[in-house]
């Protein structure tokens, strides 16, 4: 209690000083309190970013994916429709020279003959 009453030098009692002493460190508890949930919510922040970046990046795949699975079917169709449309020409054409073969033949013998 004597140490109580007595002032330091400046006038301020000791039970003062003992008080603000015990506020600092306290304060520096609450701080250091703060720093760990602040390291906490940056640390948990990363990792839902890198959470949602991996789910768009599945996304994007997905979506990349589905475009070329779609090029490649019309791509697919259409080698497939034009391949029918060119056996159509081809047929017609095969057909066209079956019917007119020995017409043609003899139309070409004499354009060969009449060129003398």
């Amino acid at each position: 209690m004597i140490l109580d009453l007595c002032l330091l030098k400046g006038g301020v009692p000791m039970d003062v000083i003992s008080e603000i002493i015990a506020y600092e460190k306290h304060a520096e508890e609450i701080v250091a309190q703060a720093n760990k949930k602040a390291e906490a919510i940056l640390s948990d922040a990363a990792a839902l970013r890198e959470k949602e970046r991996i789910v768009c990046e599945e996304e994007r795949s997905d979506k990349i994916n589905s475009y070329h699975d779609e090029l490649k079917k019309s791509g697919e169709e259409h080698c497939s429709a034009t391949a029918a449309e060119c056996n159509a020409v081809i047929k017609r054409l095969d057909d066209e020279f079956s019917k007119n073969r020995d017409k043609w033949t003899d139309e070409i013998y004499k354009n060969i003959i009449s060129v003398e």
